[in-house]
């Protein structure tokens, strides 16, 4: 199989690296700005678009900023391509409609990339809660933006502007996504968020809302800000409490003055395999897990958040 990459920055290099142990695909990515630019991956490159036309490429990886994300990915729909976006959907629902529009006139399918869904501990959480009582959640996830991309300034990452689709509500919407993954569809949610810190142009840096679903109240906090990293839930059961960590792949079940504790080894690379495997496998369901319509609805509640509405 054909596929093409719109983006080789942290996130496209990591698909790229794993697809390409993959066998019987070829790898093409496209490049703006200067020519023959190169990567260490040796993966072709192309730079125009009548040259991406020429690839034949069946897939698409949309991993370039967020902000370009909708654009890149209608233009791809138009020459038939299968849409692989990389999470958030864009930084704006402005040309929402008419990618779901394309995508649907070209019967092609189009997922959003949000691997946490395999994570060994979210996995086990899915299947775990099913049956329980969920009376209320917290949900953190702290951590430093300016060592999130080793070699570079914060300030010149996309995340560190609004505009770009930068800031906590979108770069870490992984939250959301587990959020209604775990505990069912978002009813309400409400906010405070904000540029508190300096890590940021004029992004917020950290948000604390509170979330109706459908089986539960959730309070979430998210913050690139802080020098302390975490990412946990804390799920309290009618007749049990359970902390789960994301980074340590562990799980601890209090329950009768008893602690029971789960560790899973594998890491986040995993997760990116995992997607991909998922992802590939399902090349022909429309109606994949996260599949852009599934997908838009959540977008949508988190832009409504980012813009003030309720």
């Amino acid at each position: 199989m054909k596929i093409i990459f719109f983006g080789l920055g942290s996130i496209g290099k990591r698909h790229a690296e794993i697809l390409a142990a993959f066998p019987g695909h070829e790898l093409f990515a496209y490049r703006s700005g200067e020519k023959e630019r190169g990567n260490d991956l040796g993966i072709k490159e192309v730079y125009s678009w009548e040259d991406v036309k020429k690839t034949g490429a069946e897939v698409a990886f949309i991993t370039n900023p967020t902000f370009l994300h909708t654009e890149t990915a209608i233009k791809c729909a138009e020459l038939g391509m299968n849409l692989f976006m990389e999470k958030p959907i864009d930084s704006s629902e402005e040309k929402l409609d008419l990618l779901m529009d394309k995508v649907k006139e070209k019967n092609l399918t189009a997922y959003v990339a949000y691997n946490l869904r395999f994570h060994p501990v979210i996995s086990y959480l899915k299947e775990y809660l099913a049956a329980k009582d969920v009376r209320h959640v917290s949900v953190y996830n702290a951590s430093y933006l300016r060592r999130w991309r080793e070699g570079k300034s914060s300030m010149d990452s996309y995340s560190a502007s609004k505009k770009k689709g930068g800031g906590v509500i979108l770069d870490l919407s992984h939250e959301f996504d587990y959020i209604e993954y775990l505990f069912g569809g978002i009813e309400t949610m409400d906010g405070v968020f904000a540029k508190a810190g300096d890590v940021t142009m004029d992004a917020e840096d950290f948000l604390d809302a509170v979330i109706k679903t459908e089986k539960t109240c959730v309070n979430l906090h998210l913050d690139f800000m802080s020098q302390h990293t975490e990412r946990t839930l804390k799920i309290d059961c009618a007749d049990e409490f359970i902390f789960a960590d994301l980074i340590a792949s562990r799980i601890e079940t209090h329950k009768d003055g008893k602690v029971s504790v789960k560790k899973y080894d594998a890491g986040t690379r995993e997760t990116y395999k995992k997607q991909i495997e998922y992802f590939l496998k399902n090349l022909n369901n429309r109606k994949m897990m996260n599949n852009l319509g599934e997908a838009s609805g959540l977008f949508r509640k988190i832009i409504a958040l980012r813009n003030g509405k309720k």
